[in-house]
């Protein structure tokens, strides 16, 4: 008998960002076990095919009602009820729930199907992040307290917390007196046969020696290109730095330094022409998809110690660990590093999919055998 699967995500869209990068890869883990029937459903305006649509909230105004709700990552009472009307008719055996900003489910999920397990996948401690947001706008201390329920009903009564690294783990275990989580770590699916023979789309990347910065509007990506735009670029000569990246272009006018380049349709291009890839990162949580896309890539990285976290495995120099801003500019302009092959095979290692598959499916099976 196969087992039924529901996978609730806000990551299931039509986009490439790191969220995205990482529900795409744990629902595939889950679709490729032919013991299990999986229905997935997109919390988002632009789900991904296949997915089914649950609706949203339509306005910062919707957003901000939904919070006081207790709703949060845009889903709308409309979409809850939805989803709960959906649970209660087919009775599923596992719930995936891939964010901790979907708590609330659980004690509904408790009453009306007894028999379902459920997984909580927490791609950040997301209160650290909310609280950022909060202190530049008061407004968002709605959203921080829905947060903060959202994430202790997900750590206090999931069957199963997964954490995307150690750390997020154990700063869960401390503060929610959580006894016991898994770990996936963050893969990425392997497009790098697919694209290796591109042409370029940036029409400097054949004769300009440059890094690459890859990331969206993002609080702890925002604070990483003021890194490198007011400490590290202003010390190079010979090279310079591109951001690619969902909403980064409003950041034109500010980080005058660096190559803003945008939302861009093809990532592949700015990997193979680039020396390295850049991974400045200093606060946030999970683990930076954008390191195993860089080395999926075959690239290797400049990393700060706090955005290589969940890359131990990964040896010198193929990722290089900078805090300082000088040093890492130094770095940058003495980089001449012949990694051959080295980047793609810790890839294929510890960050492809098939690394995620057995992981995955380990979680579900000792649900299911509970």
């Amino acid at each position: 008998m196969n087992h039924k699967v529901f996978y609730i995500s806000t990551g299931l869209d039509k986009s490439h960002y790191g969220g995205s990068i990482v529900a795409k890869a744990n629902l595939n883990a889950i679709l490729s076990n032919s013991k299990l029937r999986t229905t997935y459903f997109a919390v988002h305006r632009n789900p991904m095919d296949g997915a089914i649509k649950i609706p949203t909230t339509n306005s910062r105004l919707g957003t901000a009602l939904a919070n006081i709700l207790l709703m949060c990552a845009t889903l709308s009472p409309k979409g809850f009820l939805r989803l709960l009307r959906s649970i209660k008719q087919e009775q599923p055996d596992v719930v995936w729930l891939d964010s901790s900003l979907f708590g609330i489910f659980i004690p509904f999920i408790r009453l009306l199907s007894k028999q379902t397990k459920i997984v909580c996948f927490f791609h950040n401690i997301e209160t650290d992040l909310v609280r950022v947001y909060a202190k530049q706008n008061f407004l968002y201390w709605i959203a921080y307290v829905a947060t903060l329920l959202n994430e202790r009903l997900s750590a206090k009564y999931a069957d199963r917390v997964v954490t995307i690294q150690k750390q997020d783990g154990e700063q869960l275990k401390r503060k929610y007196f959580l006894k016991r989580y898994a770990c996936v770590n963050a893969t990425i699916t392997d497009v790098f046969a697919d694209t290796a023979n591109q042409v370029s789309e940036a029409s400097d990347a054949l004769d300009v020696r440059y890094f690459l910065f890859v990331g969206s509007d993002f609080p702890p990506n925002i604070e990483a290109l003021r890194f490198l735009n007011n400490l590290v670029a202003p010390e190079l000569k010979r090279s310079k730095i591109i951001a690619v990246g969902n909403g980064l272009d409003k950041y034109r006018s500010e980080f005058t330094n660096i190559d803003i380049k945008g939302r861009v349709e093809k990532i592949a291009p700015y990997y193979h022409n680039a020396i390295a890839a850049l991974a400045p990162l200093f606060t946030g949580g999970g683990m930076k998809v954008k390191v195993a896309e860089a080395l999926m890539f075959n690239r290797g990285v400049i990393a700060s110690t706090f955005g290589s976290i969940g890359y131990e495995n990964v040896e010198h120099p193929v990722i290089q660990i900078i805090d300082n801003p000088t040093e890492f500019a130094h770095c940058i302009e003495n980089y001449d590093f012949d990694l051959g092959e080295k980047p793609r095979e810790y890839y294929l290692k510890y960050f492809s999919p098939q690394s995620t598959d057995v992981s995955v499916k380990k979680i579900i099976e000792e649900l299911l055998n509970q």
